[in-house]
C-alpha cells in the first residue's frame, strides 16, 4: 500500500510520523501549488467548493507520484463537504486511475464502515499497544505544529526581526520530521523555546489584535489564503486564529468527543445561530463574540467562496458586528482571487483598526483630562 492524503498545512507531518510507524509506506502529495490549483479547477465541477477542487489537484498529483491508496475524511450536516471524497472518487475512476479510495466517514453513518475504514488506515492491523504509540506520538507532533503557528502569529509583531522569527519555526517543523519519540519530541520543544525566547524584541506593546473565523480549509491552508497571518504581523498586527487541525479531528470524532473551545463557541452563538448550519457556520459566529468580549480590534472571516454554512455566519456576523461594535472583513476565496487584491483589502482593513483605536485612544485621553477639571 502507497498511501496519499490531502494537504492541510502541517498535518502531512503529522501523517509522516503515524503511517509509516503503522507500516504503511506514505506519498505525501507535493506542496500546494498553481498548478495544483489548476489541476483540481480543469477536473472538478465548476461550482464545487474551492477546497474540493485543491484537495482533488493533491490525490492526482500523489497519483502520478506512485500512490495507489488514497486516504479521505467525511463530514456530516448541510455542508457540501460530505460529498468531497464521492465525488472526488469517481473523478479519479473516470480518469482511469486504479486507486483504493478510503473514506474515514462520520460514525452515524454507520459503526461498521467507520471501523472498517479505521481499521486500513492502521495498515489492516489492530495491534492496539502499536497503534496507541503511534497515534500519540503524532498526535503530539500535531499539538506541536499548532503550538508553533501560535507563537510566530504572537510574536510576529513583537521581534525585531520577522524572518528570524521564520528561520526558527520553520526550522523546528523540518526537525520535527525526524522526531522518534516523545523524548525526543519534549528536548525538540525545549530547544525552540530557548531560540523564540532570545530572540531581540522591537519593544512595542501597544499593537491591533486581530481574530481570524472561518472554514477550516480555507483559514487553516496559508498557501491557499495568500498567508493571510503573515501579512498581518508584517503590519504588526498580533493575529489569534480561531480555527485549528486539531479542533477539527476532535469535531470529526464526535460524539466520542468536543474540545471545551467548541463547546463555549457555540454556547455564545446561541443567541445569534440556535442550529447546526454545518461545516463551522456556529463556530465563526461564536469566536467572533468571544473575540469581541476579550477587547480584539477586529476579525478576518476566511471562507470559500459559495460555502452556505459561512455565508449563513456572514449574515449573522453583519448583527454581531454591529451589537459588539466589531470591524470584520469577510474574504471569499476561490480559484480567481488575485493576492494583489487580498493585500489591499487587508491593508485598507489594518488602516481602519489603526483610526479607530487612535480615535478611542483620543477620546479617553479627553474624557479624562474632562474629569480631573
Amino acid at each position: 500500500m502507497r498511501a496519499t492524503f490531502p494537504h492541510l498545512l502541517h498535518l502531512d507531518i503529522a501523517l509522516g510520523i503515524l503511517y509509516p510507524t503503522l507500516g504503511i509506506e506514505i506519498v505525501p502529495p507535493p506542496p500546494i501549488t498553481q498548478k495544483t490549483i489548476e489541476i483540481g479547477v480543469k477536473l472538478a465541477p465548476q461550482n464545487a467548493c474551492f477546497p474540493l477542487k485543491v484537495t482533488l489537484g493533491n490525490f492526482i498529483e500523489a497519483i502520478e507520484q506512485g500512490a495507489d491508496t488514497i486516504f479521505m475524511v467525511g463530514g456530516v450536516g448541510p455542508c457540501r463537504f460530505g460529498y468531497y471524497g464521492q465525488i472526488q472518487r469517481l473523478i479519479i475512476e473516470d480518469l482511469g486511475y486504479k486507486v483504493r479510495f478510503v473514506l474515514l466517514d462520520h460514525p452515524r453513518y454507520g459503526v461498521r464502515p467507520f471501523f472498517e475504514a479505521l481499521k486500513t488506515m492502521a495498515g489492516g492491523r489492530l495491534s492496539l499497544p502499536k497503534i496507541v504509540q503511534a497515534v500519540r506520538l503524532s498526535w503530539s507532533v500535531l499539538r506541536f505544529t499548532e503550538e508553533l503557528e501560535g507563537k510566530r502569529r504572537a510574536l510576529r509583531c513583537q521581534v525585531e526581526d520577522p524572518k528570524s522569527l521564520d528561520r526558527v519555526i520553520d526550522g523546528a517543523l523540518e526537525a520535527l520530521r525526524r522526531v522518534k519519540s516523545l523524548e525526543e519530541l519534549e528536548i525538540l520543544k525545549e530547544q525552540t523555546a530557548e531560540k523564540l525566547s532570545s530572540l531581540p524584541r522591537n519593544g512595542r506593546t501597544d499593537f491591533l489584535r486581530v481574530g481570524i473565523v472561518g472554514e477550516v480549509y480555507i483559514a487553516q491552508e496559508t498557501r491557499v489564503n495568500f498567508n493571510v497571518e503573515r501579512l498581518l504581523g508584517d503590519l504588526g498586527v498580533y493575529v489569534h486564529n480561531s480555527v485549528s487541525t486539531v479542533e477539527y479531528i476532535l469535531h470529526t470524532l464526535r460524539p466520542f468527543t468536543r474540545s471545551k473551545e467548541k463547546l463555549e463557541a457555540w454556547k455564545l452563538a446561541q443567541p445569534y445561530l440556535k442550529r447546526f448550519v454545518g461545516g463551522e457556520g456556529i463556530d465563526s459566529v461564536g469566536s467572533a463574540i468571544r473575540y469581541a468580549q476579550e477587547g480584539f480590534d477586529g476579525v478576518v472571516h476566511l471562507y470559500p467562496f459559495t460555502c452556505m454554512p459561512e455565508i449563513v455566519a456572514k449574515g449573522i456576523l453583519q448583527a454581531v458586528s454591529r451589537d459588539f461594535d466589531l470591524p470584520i472583513l469577510h474574504l471569499a476565496i476561490d480559484e480567481h482571487s488575485g493576492e494583489a487584491g487580498l493585500v489591499t483589502r487587508v491593508e485598507a482593513f489594518v488602516d481602519v483598526l489603526e483610526r479607530r483605536k487612535w480615535e478611542k485612544k483620543r477620546r479617553l485621553e479627553h474624557d479624562g483630562a474632562l474629569s480631573r477639571r
